[in-house]
């Protein structure tokens, strides 16, 4: 008798725990057949220009039936530092540093309001580790935006340009054109079986409202050169679904009623001292809290301030308790006048005052970062004066709580506590009810290092929570309010 039936007569009571009175079939595959559709990513234009500190919107045309995920596209400009005494760089994850808010209408009814900071967040805890290069990419977290160049670069290439895949690894003068296709975070973003029913919205409008960043909040720039540039262009790009005929029929003829996910922010709050007490005034079933603790240096753009004197910019989501220090670091091998560093042996490269650009780009690609610690030291949730949980350690909310209920770990500072199971699903696994909370207090003891000596620091609180979007008559608008 062969091993493998051995193992197959081999069958006792236990068994038939396991496979007695069997459901399924390992060896005869099973699907359900789906609704016919089709999906087509469709441009829709800004009303107004876009540009670095301005609010514009754009009106979703009925193109289609549903509204499914959608991307603000931004191109950056060319800028050319060769012949001036200039040096530039755009602040990492310029993408998200470059949507200050970002809202969702239908009937003039504001239904979601996110931010840029709120959506590297998200990204950083929901991001499948496999697909975080990509997103790198697509918003600009990248060699060629991120890392400090100077007017002795080398010269940018001239478009179709005979030389242009010789230089990849040397400092340029100036930074090139690039197009960014920021990511929306909405709940008809993250999942089809929410995507926004147009069909069955004939009375209401669709709208996105994006205010974009100032100019001085998303690059560091000495000279002129850089310190006047404008965004190239804008748009949004939407995916619009295609439904088969009858189902098409349903969508516009019947009422819907859509689970869907909010977030919540009810500003920052200014903290001097290493004890605080950060009243939670949220409403809602909240399956999940994230906060931050930010030193006020990290986004001071002023001439004097740190930000621009000595680490080459400002460090928006820099969520540790000191200063990254990699870019300052980096731009030794970045900066062709540096005669001690390396040399790359690329053709065109300067002799001895080459840049060894290739280590700059793996560090930069690898995410090397040289920052503080978390500057949560403990934190505690309090309910109606009774406590959620014990005290418990910084470490706890930025590392075992990612680790339990998301993706991947974020950067260091990004503290999370999730009253569901399984946060990033649609589906409900867990929440809290804050609109039957009369009073929720955030207790948190951070780090000497974050309100050491005149250093300042904000708290920012954000909440993602459920609540209904009821779609009849062509109308749609929330079950409950705020």
């Amino acid at each position: 008798m062969g091993g493998g039936l051995m193992q197959l007569v081999s069958y006792g009571a236990q068994d038939v725990y396991i496979s007695g009175n069997p459901q399924i079939t390992f060896w005869k595959i099973l699907y359900k057949r789906h609704t016919n559709f089709a999906v087509e990513s469709i441009e829709v234009t800004f009303n107004g220009q876009a540009d670095f500190n301005k609010r514009v919107t754009a009106i979703i045309n009925r193109n289609a039936d549903l509204m499914y995920k959608t991307y603000v596209q931004v191109v950056l400009p060319v800028v050319d530092l060769e012949g001036t005494s200039s040096d530039f760089r755009w602040v990492h994850y310029i993408g998200h540093r470059l949507i200050k808010q970002v809202e969702v209408e239908i009937g003039g009814q504001r239904i979601d309001r996110q931010y840029g900071d709120w959506m590297q967040i998200w990204t950083q805890l929901s991001t499948d580790a496999g697909t975080v290069r990509a997103l790198d990419s697509i918003i600009g977290n990248t060699p060629d935006l991120v890392l400090l160049k100077d007017s002795n670069g080398q010269p940018l290439d001239a478009p179709c340009g005979s030389e242009e895949i010789t230089k990849s690894c040397i400092g340029r003068a100036g930074t090139p054109a690039k197009t960014l296709y920021i990511p929306l975070q909405f709940w008809f973003c993250r999942n089809p079986g929410v995507a926004i029913p147009l069909i069955a919205l004939q009375y209401h409008e669709v709208r996105i409202n994006v205010d974009f960043e100032t100019l001085p909040n998303c690059s560091y720039a000495t000279g002129s050169r850089g310190s006047s540039v404008s965004l190239a262009a804008a748009s949004l790009y939407v995916d619009y679904c295609y439904l088969d005929t009858e189902e098409r029929r349903r969508f516009a003829q019947q009422s819907h009623e859509y689970l869907i996910e909010q977030v919540q922010y009810t500003g920052a709050e200014s903290i001097t001292s290493s004890s605080n007490k950060i009243q939670l005034n949220f409403n809602h079933p909240v399956k999940e809290l994230f906060w931050v603790v930010q030193r006020d240096s990290f986004v001071d753009c002023s001439s004097g301030g740190e930000a621009n004197q000595s680490y080459l910019g400002q460090q928006p989501f820099n969520y540790s308790d000191d200063w990254d220090m990699s870019v300052g670091l980096l731009s030794s091998f970045t900066n062709d006048t540096t005669s001690d560093q390396p040399t790359t042996n690329t053709s065109g490269a300067t002799g001895s005052n080459s840049s060894n650009y290739l280590l700059a780009k793996l560090l930069v690609d690898a995410d090397v970062r040289c920052d503080g610690k978390n500057p949560v030291e403990v934190a505690k949730l309090q309910l109606n004066g009774q406590d959620r949980f014990t005290e418990r350690e910084g470490s706890y909310f930025d590392k075992v709580q990612p680790y339990q209920h998301h993706s991947r770990c974020p950067s260091t500072g990004i503290n999370v506590y999730s009253f569901a199971l399984r946060p990033e699903e649609h589906q409900p696994s867990g929440t809290c009810n804050f609109s039957r909370i009369d009073k929720a207090t955030l207790q948190l003891t951070v780090s000497v290092n974050t309100v050491t000596g005149s250093n300042t620091a904000q708290v920012r609180v954000y909440a993602l929570n459920y609540n209904v979007l009821r779609v009849m008559s062509g109308m749609g608008g929330l079950a409950y309010s705020n």
